[in-house]
């Protein structure tokens, strides 16, 4: 499938501020399940921006806009080819045991750990356990934790915010994409199961029928052996296919914000996000 995708982030600055400094993570990846085409950035008022890969291999665009201005506008554009993950190719025969290993543990530590907005709770252990003790299979285990958070989580826009954590959303379970992806990481990995955060996009080609699609989107991919990162989205209950395109992965959203930054300046201010995904 190949889908143009458009993102358009806006500023907008009660009072002048300056030395705006900012990383954007917005360019698609190319890996084994999508190809990057063409790929736009375009920021206002017009600045020289460096590119460099960050520690997850995601692309960051970095710049900063000394002098004084009001708005900032920030243009993506770009087209990708993306392949359909075929669900027949996953094994499921692989025992939980196989991502216990010291070899894992050592290699994957960074998607074990308990940091940041991940918290593991005893609370969310034991609900990892009561799923993991009903099936005998790794891929078995990710489906059941994907369902148990798809049937006892709610998407309410506004309920929580950019620094909302797990054992808060745990405790009460209404929230955004971003908090399905980093529950689905705390329950995975709180059983030992290697798991990171995505940040991209998703097409719905029924408009409507795909929560996340008018924005940037977020899931989460789960390390099987021998398989490698198997992306799953709790919030629509779907393992990825080929509608998903990934730009940005790591351990939670601190490492695969889309745009992040900082600036000298007082007043209030106002974001805009505005994502259009087509099919070509």
């Amino acid at each position: 499938m190949k889908l143009r995708i458009l993102h358009r982030t806006e500023y907008r600055y009660a009072l002048p501020v300056r030395n705006n400094t900012n990383e954007l993570r917005v360019t698609p990846l190319t890996n084994l399940r999508q190809k990057l085409g063409l790929h736009l950035v375009r920021v206002l008022p017009a600045v020289r921006m460096r590119r460099y890969p960050d520690l997850y291999r995601n692309s960051v665009h970095l710049f900063e806009i000394e002098e004084a201005h009001k708005e900032l506008v920030i243009d993506v554009s770009s087209i990708v080819e993306t392949l359909a993950t075929p669900v027949s190719a996953i094994p499921t025969d692989v025992p939980l045991a196989a991502v216990r290993s010291e070899e894992v543990i050592e290699s994957f530590q960074p998607y074990l750990l308990s940091d940041g907005p991940i918290r593991i709770t005893p609370e969310i252990w034991r609900a990892a356990v009561d799923v993991e003790k009903d099936r005998g299979d790794l891929f078995s285990v990710i489906i059941g934790l994907m369902d148990f958070i798809h049937g006892t989580c709610k998407y309410v826009p506004g309920a929580t915010h950019i620094g909302t954590h797990t054992e808060e959303f745990f405790a009460k379970p209404q929230g955004v994409c971003q908090d399905y992806a980093h529950l689905l990481l705390a329950l995975c990995r709180s059983i030992g199961i290697p798991a990171r955060y995505v940040c991209g996009y998703v097409y719905d080609a029924k408009r409507g029928d795909v929560i996340g699609s008018h924005a940037s989107h977020a899931w989460a991919e789960i390390w099987i052996p021998g398989y490698g990162w198997l992306g799953v989205d709790p919030t629509n209950k779907k393992v990825i296919h080929e509608a998903y395109v990934a730009s940005a992965v790591g351990r939670d959203y601190r490492d695969a914000t889309p745009v992040s930054g900082s600036y000298w300046g007082g007043g209030d201010r106002e974001m805009r996000v505005t994502v259009h995904v087509e099919a070509k």
